[in-house]
């Protein structure tokens, strides 16, 4: 399924807060759309590509490649070709000491409380310092999957070995958004809310705006800023993988999926997925691309 804006699955255990998601993409078709989480996310690529956008920026991760998404961060994460990544997610309390100490203040604190942030990439990182990164990662995962009876103590310290990398390097960055900031970023949240409870109905640009308190020109060029796409595209995009995964899990008849997906215009409707997926609706169905754990 394609996941809700605001994601709120438990991820772990209460005695260990932190879950590695690894997901084999055999189709090139993992997708999932917007949305954000209270936990840290970290992606590691071990075959083929994905695009991941954070913030408006997009990112394109190759093997070996990794990237931070912080807590609440707006994200998207695509398929370019087959591929194999790797989810680690974790809340940043994990990462706590009990016992105030010097780590305490100087390093743990200022991550947990948000006022130092992870970077998307960390484009001043050496071939070898990164290298280094994506080897910690790779064993995290490894001591996930595997279960080692060392396995809480091992991954823990090769988080707390990243963190020492991303400081050395100077790699962090100072949270300068201000309240008002955080609001525009919650009114945002709340539009793609609403775009993903209503895709199936027509939704003026007019009313995405009210949601922000905005004119629609404004919000046009706000959303682009920090989704990384218009309103228009992001919409037909959502609407374009709900239609995928109603081909793919349903026999309704194609012309149904599109009047449930909101296009009330069929060639339209045909046309927007042939530009967004290469193929026909037809095309996709009969191709018997099963449904996977996060969209078609």
């Amino acid at each position: 399924m394609i996941p809700m804006y605001h994601e709120k699955n438990t991820h772990g255990t209460p005695a260990f807060p932190l879950e590695v998601y690894s997901h084999p993409d055999r189709d090139g078709v993992f997708f999932v759309s917007q949305h954000w989480h209270e936990e840290l996310e970290w992606i590691y690529v071990e075959e083929g590509m994905l695009n991941l956008t954070v913030g408006g920026q997009t990112l394109t991760l190759r093997p070996g490649e990794f990237s931070f998404v912080n807590s609440g961060e707006l994200h998207e994460i695509r398929s370019l070709c087959p591929s194999l990544h790797h989810a680690i997610v974790f809340n940043p309390e994990f990462l706590d000491f009990s016992l105030y100490d010097d780590c305490q203040s100087r390093f743990i604190g200022p991550i947990t409380g948000k006022s130092l942030l992870f970077p998307a990439s960390a484009p001043g990182l050496s071939a070898q310092v990164s290298q280094a990164v994506a080897s910690h990662l790779s064993e995290i995962v490894r001591l996930y999957h595997t279960r080692p009876s060392l396995a809480p103590l091992s991954i823990k310290l090769h988080i707390l070995h990243i963190l020492e990398i991303l400081f050395e390097t100077k790699c962090f960055l100072e949270n300068t958004s201000s309240s008002r900031d955080e609001d525009s970023i919650n009114r945002l949240k709340k539009v793609i809310e609403y775009i993903h409870g209503h895709y199936g109905e027509a939704i003026p640009l007019q009313s995405l705006a009210d949601i922000c308190c905005v004119s629609p020109n404004y919000f046009c060029r706000y959303f682009k800023e920090n989704i990384g796409k218009t309103p228009v595209s992001f919409l037909n995009d959502y609407r374009i993988q709900k239609a995928c995964q109603m081909l793919t899990e349903s026999e309704l008849p194609i012309s149904q999926i599109a009047l449930l997906t909101g296009f009330d215009n069929f060639s339209y409707f045909i046309r927007k997925f042939r530009e967004y997926k290469g193929v026909t609706p037809g095309q996709y169905r009969n191709a018997s691309y099963g449904p996977g754990e996060t969209g078609c």
